[in-house]
């Protein structure tokens, strides 16, 4: 992977990060395909007002104790390629962890996540799983989360649904709020 340099977000990367965002299970993974770090991603996700990841907070939220630590090892030692490419993914469902927490456990191991993402080995079915064909189902398409243009600058933003069609900018900027009524 390329270095992770600070750039400008375009357009087409607020849109990809939109798509991105409800069907990829990770910020890591998000980051891999935008090739930007996990840190600038969560901040733009977070400015583009996208919803909180639903994450399970029995595979990220809890302490690392020192057995998750020897699991982590002993998964590592046995995953790693003689490349040095490491499959996270595989990684995380030994140990029971989300790949995020996995990530930055191993990101503190390996000196920076910028060495980390160099290394990391993901199927491309990861990044954008297919939709089951039993989760496709009817619904009202106005009441979807989804990203919509905003009404007065024209962007894609993560709309809440029809009711919802100013970015935060531009909503706030009318109410001199960030707040959405």
């Amino acid at each position: 992977m390329a270095e992770l340099i600070r750039r400008p977000w375009t357009d087409a990367d607020d849109r990809s990060l939109i798509d991105l965002w409800p069907r990829v299970g990770s910020i890591v993974l998000i980051a891999l395909a935008l090739q930007r770090s996990s840190s600038s991603v969560q901040t733009r996700a977070s400015r583009l007002g996208l919803p909180r990841r639903l994450e399970g907070n029995d595979r990220h939220r809890r302490k690392w104790t020192p057995e998750d630590n020897r699991d982590l090892d002993a998964s590592f030692e046995k995953r790693v390629k003689d490349d040095g490419s490491i499959p996270i993914c595989e990684i995380a469902d030994d140990i029971g962890r989300s790949i995020d927490a996995v990530a930055a456990k191993l990101a503190d191991m390996l000196g920076g996540e910028e060495e980390l993402f160099s290394k990391i080995l993901v199927d491309k079915a990861t990044y954008l799983p297919p939709i089951k064909s039993h989760e496709k189902k009817i619904i009202d398409t106005r009441k979807v989360e989804k990203q919509r243009p905003c009404l007065k600058c024209r962007r894609n933003f993560w709309s809440k649904g029809a009711h919802n069609r100013l970015c935060m900018s531009c909503k706030a900027a009318d109410t001199g709020s960030d707040f959405d009524y």
